[in-house]
Formats: structure tokens, C-alpha cells, sequence
């Protein structure tokens, strides 16, 4: 692994993370110690990423119990903080499954010791963290496998370790690559309208010297239609068993533009991003987000538009994705082969 991520650590009943909102201009890093700290935080993307969302809401359940000294009150803590925190951003699968986790192990726990009670329940915390942080590096050594010498690599948003407390999911394949010693390039759509893309995917490619290149993303039908493109690799808030997609919006496009360019696309998820109870994209729930995320940036209002669409997702289908990358392996974007992952 190039280096250990940073950004989140869990001491003292609290997380330490960056509010990614003001990267990459300002690192501010916050405690999160209440429940309405956690939920702020996840709801107004301070913390984004789905394997972080579920990392984050995890922790969230552990601090808002972690001062109660009875059972009862345990149980009614966690379950008040599971019931908050499920109501902050709909679309990632991986919130509702940490926050299922928690929930399983608070109502199926038969201990008397108040100690050990919250002791195993830390423990489970911390099991979804570590689930994510080995998840990423199997998918980056599996991902890598994908990646020939001097490939260029279009991504999307930010799927490094500001979106994962491992060393990230579709990012983490270039990092991977990168610790190789390949010799890659990485192009990065700028991700509107929140730019995730162009502030934090380049802070990340900055900090590890990872050579890039930023574009706005109505730039990406140049940049393939120029053979600059070798591989597409994105990441995933949640699958469906046919291997539909829902990734951060603007992803289907470049999906169409790989297909349309013969050039492969993959999506790289932990099997916990997969939602075994859906049949396809058509079930996902996009989050649709405030106009004033369209209108302006950073604050400074750029456009006077009184009718505004802000889906923060778009649903890939399955047709148009080569394969998904998991920590179990590739497998093609169909039932048959998704199903087998849940054995």
C-alpha cells in the first residue's frame, strides 16, 4: 500500500476525519462525537464515499452508546442512532449495511456484562472497517491485473481513500498499479456540480505523485474520440443482481462513451455495495440534492436558473459494464455470476 489512510480514526468515542467539502484548499479536520454530528457529516458530505458512508455510520452508532451504562440503555441508544442515521442519504448500500450490522448484533447479543456488551459491539464497528480497508486491497490487486504499461485511465468522482478508509476502490487499482512501478496516467472528469473529481481525486493523485490530467466532463467525448483512453474504472453506491449500476451522475455517460469507443469498462465495489434484494437498476432509489448545489460553487452563485435537476446519481446498465471488480474477483455484470458472491 502507498501509505496508510489518514482520514479516518476512530479514538475516544469520536472519528477524526477531513470535511471534504472544503478540500482541496483548506484540510479542516473535525471530531465527530454526537449522533448530529454524524449525521450532519454524512448528509451534507462531509464525509462521502460509500464505503466511508458506512464506515462513518457505524462509528456513529458505537459513539452515540459508548456512555451509557446499562444494557437497556445501550440497546436504546443504538437503535435511536440506527434510526437517524438510516434517514441521511438513501442511495449507498453500504449505510444500510454497516448500520444492519449494528443493528443484528444489539438485538441478538445475550450478555449480562454491560463491558463486554459494548466491547463486542466495538468490535463490530470496527469489523466493517476493517472488512472495508481489505476489500480495497484485494480489489486493487485484482484491478491491477487489468492494468498494462502506459495505460491511461479515465475514473470518475472520488473513489480513493477519502472514499474508503482502505486505500480505495476504483482509485485504489491505480494506486496499486502506480506502487507497481506502471507507467500510467489517470484522466479525471472534474465531477460537477460538486466537483469531486477536480478537488479531491486530484488531491489524492497530488499527494502520491500519480501522473493526471483534469477535464471538465463535457470534455470526455474529445478525449475518447482522440484514442487517449484505455480503461474506464469507476466505482459504485449500489448494484443490483443483474449488475446494474447507480455510481455518482455522469458515470453512464462515460459508460456510453466506452461502449461507443470499444474501450473496457469496469466498476470496482465490494460485494457489500451489491443489493441482494433488488433485481435491477430500475429499483435503485437516486438521492435527488438541493438546487443550490447546480446554481453555485463553493458558496458564490453562478447562475440565476429558477428550475434546476440535481440527481447526485444515474444507473448504469449492466450492457455496457465489461465486468465488476470485487474482493472475491471479476465477475460479469449477471445474476448468475453476481449470485454466486453472496455464497
Amino acid at each position: 500500500m502507498i501509505m496508510k489512510n489518514p482520514y479516518f480514526v476512530y479514538e475516544n468515542n469520536s472519528l477524526r476525519t477531513i470535511d471534504q467539502r472544503k478540500l482541496p484548499l483548506v484540510e479542516d479536520w473535525i471530531q465527530l462525537k454526537t449522533i448530529d454530528d454524524y449525521f450532519t457529516a454524512i448528509k451534507e458530505l462531509k464525509v462521502r464515499g460509500a464505503p466511508a458512508i458506512g464506515v462513518t455510520a457505524a462509528f456513529g452508532v458505537l459513539s452515540a452508546l459508548s456512555h451509557e451504562n446499562s444494557i437497556e440503555k445501550i440497546r436504546e441508544k443504538g437503535f435511536s442512532a440506527i434510526q437517524t442515521l438510516s434517514k441521511s442519504r438513501p442511495t449507498a448500500v453500504n449505510l444500510f449495511y454497516a448500520l444492519n450490522k449494528m443493528k443484528t448484533i444489539l438485538n441478538d447479543l445475550d450478555i449480562t456484562d454491560v463491558q463486554k456488551f459494548k466491547d463486542t459491539i466495538k468490535n463490530e464497528a470496527f469489523s466493517v472497517f476493517n472488512y472495508e480497508i481489505d476489500t480495497c486491497n484485494k480489489m486493487a490487486d485484482f484491478g491491477n491485473e487489468l492494468i498494462k504499461e502506459k495505460m491511461n485511465i479515465l475514473t470518475h468522482c472520488n473513489t480513493g481513500m477519502l472514499a474508503s478508509p482502505g486505500i480505495g476502490t476504483a482509485l485504489g487499482i491505480a494506486y496499486r498499479a502506480f506502487e507497481m512501478k506502471k507507467d500510467i496516467h489517470v484522466y479525471v472528469p472534474e465531477t460537477r456540480p460538486l466537483l469531486q473529481g477536480g478537488r479531491l481525486t486530484i488531491y489524492e493523485l497530488n499527494k502520491a505523485g500519480i501522473p493526471y490530467t483534469l477535464l471538465t466532463d463535457n470534455m470526455r467525448g474529445y478525449i475518447f474520440d482522440k484514442g487517449l483512453i484505455d480503461i474506464v474504472l469507476v466505482g459504485a453506491d449500489r448494484i443490483a443482481i443483474n449488475g446494474d449500476t447507480a455510481n455518482k451522475i455522469g458515470t453512464y455517460e462515460s459508460a456510453v462513451l466506452a461502449k461507443a469507443h470499444n474501450i473496457p469498462f469496469y466498476v470496482a465495489a465490494p460485494v457489500s455495495t451489491i443489493d441482494f434484494s433488488i433485481d435491477t437498476g430500475k429499483d435503485i432509489i437516486v438521492e435527488l440534492r438541493d438546487a443550490n448545489e447546480v446554481t453555485s460553487i463553493n458558496g458564490k452563485k453562478i447562475s440565476i436558473a429558477l428550475n434546476t435537476i440535481n440527481p447526485a446519481f444515474d444507473i448504469t446498465p449492466n450492457t455496457l459494464i465489461n465486468g465488476i471488480i470485487t474482493e472475491k474477483g471479476i465477475v460479469k455484470p449477471c445474476r448468475k455470476e453476481i449470485n454466486q458472491l453472496s455464497l
